[in-house]
């Protein structure tokens, strides 16, 4: 960045800081939110595996979810009635065209009286922590930052051809090297984003960072020790093909067969089985805690995290 660019940036910065300050200090009137906790996603064609990855997401400590249909003809009403019948799941039909950024704007909008935290996933995505099931005492440690990127490993069919009978927590358990092959994504303070993204969104004061307190930037070393995403990029092989066929939410370019079927072969050359004990602790109606002693603490200070759920205060 050139001096320029840097004065430009400056600029922006003192433009925007009032608003921030404001709505910061706005959004500290609203206390407690009803949810402290809750995803936006936008799916399609996704029935056969959305009833895991709620049940999932709900044992990490989400309250609430709302999920923007984006010209599914499977049978995903029928998975979702207990979901929304327990008042967990909001359903909005969404039959919008590359519809993922508008659908993210039209959520923020509805969540950001509603939650403390608002996490932008997909649903072949799952966020949790390897130190913990309820990963809101963590995110209670960075309460000052309008927003956190989660760094996500990518993962692959394993070898699967056909969706084997197994949960995608157990089915999937290859994925690419970390250095190598990681991305992000983000868990915000709705009231601070100005402008959304898929990846990462823009706010009104500071910038997001990472669990260890980084800006994410280019080649930097991604950390997964707090918080992380397992990513099952393909899942079976079969279902990277119906992937490919439904095409993206968040681009009008159609998928490459050939590029997805090659990329795929990448993430296949370790095995990574952390987020195992969770998804057991979940199904089990379980808290778990890792026997690591620096789990279960706060990242920044050390002093042990409390496990009792409650609303977190506004930066």
């Amino acid at each position: 960045m050139n001096s320029v660019d840097r004065g430009r940036a400056r600029l922006r910065l003192w433009i925007r800081a009032p608003i921030g300050y404001a709505k910061r200090w706005s959004g500290r009137l609203r206390e407690p939110y009803r949810h402290e906790l809750s995803i936006c996603a936008i799916f399609r064609e996704e029935a056969p595996f959305l009833d895991e990855w709620i049940a999932f997401h709900a044992g990490t400590g989400v309250t609430h979810f709302y999920l923007y249909n984006n010209f599914s003809t499977d049978d995903y009403c029928t998975v979702l009635k207990p979901w929304i019948a327990q008042g967990l799941v909001t359903l909005i039909d969404w039959p919008v065209p590359v519809g993922q950024l508008a659908a993210y704007r039209h959520c923020l909008k509805r969540a950001r009286d509603e939650c403390r935290w608002l996490a932008f996933i997909d649903i072949d995505e799952f966020l949790f922590s390897p130190q913990r099931t309820d990963i809101r005492p963590l995110l209670r440690s960075y309460s000052d930052l309008p927003g956190l990127d989660v760094w996500s490993v990518f993962f692959g069919s394993g070898g699967h051809v056909a969706r084997p009978d197994l949960s995608v927590t157990e089915a999937y358990l290859k994925c690419a090297p970390w250095s190598r092959r990681a991305s992000i994504k983000s868990i915000a303070n709705p009231r601070m984003i100005y402008k959304v993204g898929v990846h990462r969104s823009k706010y009104w004061l500071y910038d997001s960072l990472d669990t260890s307190r980084h800006h994410v930037e280019r080649f930097r070393q991604p950390v997964f020790d707090v918080l992380r995403i397992n990513h099952y990029w393909s899942r079976s092989l079969e279902d990277l093909d119906t992937k490919v066929r439904r095409n993206d939410a968040s681009t009008p370019q159609p998928r490459d067969p050939a590029w997805h079927a090659a990329f795929e072969k990448t993430l296949n050359s370790e095995t990574d089985d952390s987020i195992v004990p969770i998804a057991r602790a979940i199904r089990a109606g379980r808290e778990y805690l890792s026997p690591d002693s620096a789990f279960g603490r706060d990242p920044g200070t050390g002093a042990p995290l409390p496990s009792k759920a409650g609303a977190s205060a506004e930066p």
